[in-house]
């Protein structure tokens, strides 16, 4: 099966990557990170995933991911991160935020004596503020501000 994150490092980013590796007071996880890439790296040692993943102590699944961020977001990100920055955006942003909290402080419908997270919910969708959002977003969103 044909390799789809190709590594190929500048001489600067090898550089870069063996001086963390030979760093006195650095993070286990950058230092083992920074091995496996340079053990992929098909301008240097070019390895197989087993084998960077047998010279690195980890698995290859480990080696996998490493290798998947350093294509898709960058050698610092691979390097510096134990985790993605890809991920799901946010429920809801600043601005959506705000008229949760200035809704939460407003008076509630007239049928009923206090919001609940389900009527804060249903009232955001109504007012055109989100498309939709559950009350259990709008719960942790509200667990923000105390």
């Amino acid at each position: 099966m044909p390799i789809k994150y190709r590594i190929q490092l500048s001489l600067v980013e090898q550089q870069t990557l063996k001086q963390i590796v030979r760093a006195d007071k650095v993070a286990k996880h950058k230092r083992i990170h920074a091995q496996i890439l340079l053990a992929l790296d098909e301008n240097g040692a070019a390895l197989s995933e087993a084998a960077a993943a047998n010279v690195c102590a980890v698995s290859i699944p480990t080696v996998q991911r490493v290798r998947k961020r350093c294509v898709e977001e960058g050698l610092d990100i691979a390097v510096e991160s134990k985790f993605s920055r890809i991920g799901r955006r946010r429920s809801l942003d600043g601005e959506q935020h705000a008229h949760l909290v200035a809704l939460t402080c407003s008076k509630p419908p007239e049928s009923v004596c206090r919001w609940t997270m389900k009527l804060l919910a249903d009232k955001l969708v109504e007012l055109e503020v989100v498309e939709t959002v559950s009350a259990a977003t709008v719960s942790r969103e509200l667990k923000k501000i105390r």
